[in-house]
């Protein structure tokens, strides 16, 4: 396709959508504000609709490995230890094609970067992009490029986003820690949740030798000064593979971050402009899907451009499957309350007990 592309920001999302250039054969320049785009991050899990995105935008043979590392078992516990779900996880695999597995972020990024051939990016912060009837204007601190058409992929905190549609993450009502162990502590077929009064904590392995692990802590159980201290006393009365993953990680690895989402109805086009992953649907990181989702973007974005071309009705489709996909996973989490039984439904109703 003869047309050219502006791709804003260079995490997941944005190198998803390149990926889905790649696939069309369409030219793109990525933008990006930090130093090194493609490092940070601690693990991200990957569910079968972002193993099968990935598998369509040109990864086939990264997801044949890393699937090798399969999650196999699974679930959510109480602080004690008693089991509330058990994640159906066989299903999964029978249903969808995959387990899901955990790779490290930083991994994923640069095999995608490579995956594109290391195009080069441009590290400039972009304030704006502006539509008209024939393309649209990426301005910022490059100056301005004008292309055929702009897709935003900037994250949560997106300025050009602002600019077309103001709207402010939402800060939410707990505090996040995240970290990678160094060695072997838990079984590496496995990722649990355990679910204390304010507290939770969550890992997956990323290898046989490393696992990811999250630890969240509601605001009206901390105070001014070392929050990590009170989080680790609170996460001391948590079943042993949660004192062995925090014991394995250097308290200088752990990343430490308040939550925030996006309310949901931004646009996921305007124009000759298409919004993918955080920018346009920012979720909290414990529910383990916005990568996904991010990639499921690129996924939809390319099979609506290779039948209806580089155009705002093309656009218009990919905003419309995108807003009916999410409309019908909002309604599945909210029905399954109803059709769940046992220790599923004991689960919700100790979630909202926690909670909220």
């Amino acid at each position: 396709m003869a047309a050219r592309l502006g791709i804003v920001g260079a995490g997941i999302a944005g190198l998803a959508a390149g990926l889905a250039c790649r696939q069309l054969g369409i030219d793109f320049q990525l933008f990006d504000a930090a130093e090194d785009p493609l490092a940070g991050g601690t693990g991200i899990t990957l569910w079968p609709n972002a193993l099968c995105a990935l598998s369509e935008l040109g990864m086939r043979n990264f997801v044949d490995v890393v699937a090798s590392n399969a999650m196999t078992n699974g679930g959510i516990a109480t602080d004690r230890g008693a089991v509330l779900y058990s994640l159906p996880l066989a299903w999964i695999r029978r249903q969808y094609g995959y387990f899901p597995v955990c790779v490290r972020r930083d991994v994923l990024q640069r095999r995608m970067y490579e995956a594109l051939d290391e195009p080069k990016i441009v590290r400039a912060q972009v304030h704006r992009v502006l539509t008209s009837k024939d393309g649209a204007v990426v301005v910022g601190s490059h100056g301005q490029l004008w292309y055929d058409a702009v897709i935003i992929a900037d994250g949560i905190h997106s300025q050009a986003r602002n600019c077309l549609y103001p709207v402010q993450p939402r800060p939410t009502h707990y505090t996040a820690w995240r970290g990678m162990t160094h060695g072997a502590v838990v079984d590496p077929a496995t990722m649990w949740e355990y679910w204390g009064l304010g507290v939770r904590f969550g890992y997956a392995s990323v290898s046989p030798q490393s696992t990811y692990w999250f630890a969240t802590v509601n605001q009206s159980h901390l105070r001014d000064g070392d929050s990590w201290t009170v989080a680790r006393t609170l996460l001391e009365r948590f079943p042993p593979p949660v004192q062995a993953c925090i014991a394995a990680t250097a308290d200088s690895d752990i990343l430490h971050h308040r939550v925030q989402d996006l309310p949901p109805g931004c646009p996921m086009a305007m124009g000759h402009i298409a919004l993918m992953g955080d920018a346009a649907h920012a979720i909290t990181p414990n529910l383990g899907f916005g990568g996904a989702l991010a990639i499921e973007d690129a996924a939809v974005w390319l099979e609506v451009v290779r039948d209806a071309g580089v155009s705002p009705a093309a656009f218009g489709i990919y905003a419309d499957r995108r807003g009916a996909g999410f409309a019908k996973w909002r309604m599945s989490r909210g029905s399954s309350a109803t059709s769940c039984s046992g220790k599923a439904k004991a689960w919700r109703v100790y979630e909202m007990h926690c909670f909220t």
